[in-house]
């Protein structure tokens, strides 16, 4: 998935008001920012294939995509915020990190390791469909800050359409308009900056939230 798995974080703001939704942003994407780190230092893979279905698959992820790695990582949010006295805050953010994973298992081929080898892996396979995974993930989206736009402040609501509605830009170019990037180091550095720029625009919703 692209923006369907900031539909996660979404639902978990609604859940949690006192989590910040940047941070919800950018804890939906942990796993892929680390796969693309440890990929770019050859501990982790991936086949890119342009113009493919998929598109994207990954060859070797147990650090990053493997079911454990998700959930442990997930656990370490929440028991950190536990000992923040945040518990809240740490639940959330351990959800949506581990949201990664189930939203993946949506779309990707069997590509997602069940334990700490890269086989037996899991994927139901949506993106090998034209249409279907980019529509759904666009509906997830919208339904989730549909869900979520009533909870925030008046001043929070305009910041947060416009966010919404850079991602669909984002997931329209991605797949009618802009190529997909040829190597994995090339489609990490993208990624990364729609990661941190996803954040960006999700800061500037929390700042508002927070103007009286």
């Amino acid at each position: 998935m692209l923006v369907g798995h900031y539909a996660p974080a979404l639902l978990l703001r609604r859940a949690a008001p006192d989590a910040p939704l940047w941070a919800l942003f950018l804890a939906v994407q942990a796993l892929d920012l680390g796969f693309f780190a440890l990929a770019a230092v050859g501990l982790e893979s991936a086949r890119v294939v342009p113009g493919g279905r998929p598109v994207f698959e990954v060859t070797h992820g147990v650090y990053t995509h493997s079911l454990p790695a998700a959930v442990a990582l997930g656990l370490v949010c929440a028991v950190v915020g536990a000992f923040a006295r945040r518990p809240g805050v740490g639940a959330a953010l351990g959800a949506a990190v581990t949201s990664h994973w189930l939203a993946d298992l949506v779309v990707h081929v069997p590509d997602l390791p069940l334990g700490f080898t890269q086989e037996p892996a899991v994927g139901l396979g949506l993106w090998r469909l034209p249409v279907v995974p980019w529509a759904l993930e666009l509906a997830l989206l919208a339904g989730a800050w549909l869900l979520l736009r009533p909870r925030l402040a008046a001043a929070a609501r305009w910041p947060g359409d416009a966010a919404v509605a850079v991602l669909v830009l984002v997931q329209l170019l991605h797949e009618h308009v802009v190529p997909t990037p040829s190597s994995t180091l090339a489609l990490g550095a993208s990624a990364y900056g729609l990661y941190l720029g996803a954040a960006a625009l999700a800061w500037r919703v929390d700042r508002a939230a927070r103007q009286p």
